[in-house]
């Protein structure tokens, strides 16, 4: 399938609701589905509730679809094959801007296995079918309610070499861009406003994740390993660190 061209790609109309939400109006929502019953009882709903949605009918290349749409979110079939799964993933992750859209797998796979992998993968959520639609509509909300926060007057924070453009979510370090998926850069965010400051998983996944995600602890470890990991890759992965009994701290002193 890879290289081959994407076809079905519709947008839907988003007409008035008594449900659409103001702040979430201008949030594009791109359902990649290859279960056409379950995506035509997702699209209106999401249409409804004030998001803009385009979906796939029959996903071939979903990275020409992801550079046209330039959607907020995507809402992703998990049951693809694998091939086509890791070049959509590694798409995401290598979008221009460095949080890039929010990704949320759907599933017939309810096994450990598939969902701690889903998430090792890096998607914000993981829903398995059969699912509501009311609760997959809550946890849309849920995935991009951080993205409605207040940013600083400037735009930016600042922790020894890293510099983070919360407007453009952006971070570098001597102006090399890290790139990193939303809630990795929302849970950095986060610990770059509270320096040296420890905090446990359970307060990071109801400040970062908010406290009616449906995210479990294991996500706070999976993002902290991640964001790790791409700091390693810029030399300063020693700044996000593991304070024993505790939880997370971003500190440039020794760890403990």
């Amino acid at each position: 399938m890879e290289g081959a061209a994407l076809t079905g790609l519709m947008e839907s109309g988003v007409g008035a609701s008594e449900t659409r939400s103001p702040a979430e109006s201008g949030f594009r929502v791109m359902i990649i589905e290859n279960d056409s019953a379950s995506e035509r009882r997702l699209q209106p709903k999401l249409a409804q509730a004030g998001f803009t949605v385009s979906t796939v009918s029959h996903l071939e290349n979903p990275c020409d679809a992801l550079d046209r749409e330039r959607p907020h979110l995507v809402m992703v079939d998990w049951d693809l094959p694998d091939i086509v799964i890791m070049n959509l993933v590694r798409h995401v992750r290598n979008h221009p801007l460095s949080a890039g859209p929010r990704l949320i797998a759907l599933s017939s796979s309810a096994s450990e296995q598939h969902i701690v992998s889903g998430f090792e993968l890096g998607v914000d959520d993981y829903v398995v079918k059969p699912y509501s639609v009311v609760e997959v509509i809550a946890r849309v909300r849920a995935v991009l309610r951080p993205s409605l926060r207040d940013k600083p007057e400037n735009g930016y924070l600042q922790f020894h070499q890293l510099r983070m453009d919360t407007a453009q979510r952006r971070l570098t370090m001597q102006d090399e861009t890290i790139g990193l998926r939303h809630m990795e850069f929302m849970l950095l965010e986060f610990l770059m406003r509270r320096p040296d400051r420890a905090y446990s998983r359970e307060v990071l996944l109801r400040q970062v994740w908010g406290a009616d995600s449906p995210a479990g602890l294991r996500a706070v470890d999976m993002t902290v390993q991640r964001v790790r990991r791409a700091l390693a890759q810029c030399g300063c992965g020693e700044y996000l660190q593991t304070v024993r009994g505790v939880g997370y701290r971003l500190s440039a002193g020794s760890g403990r």
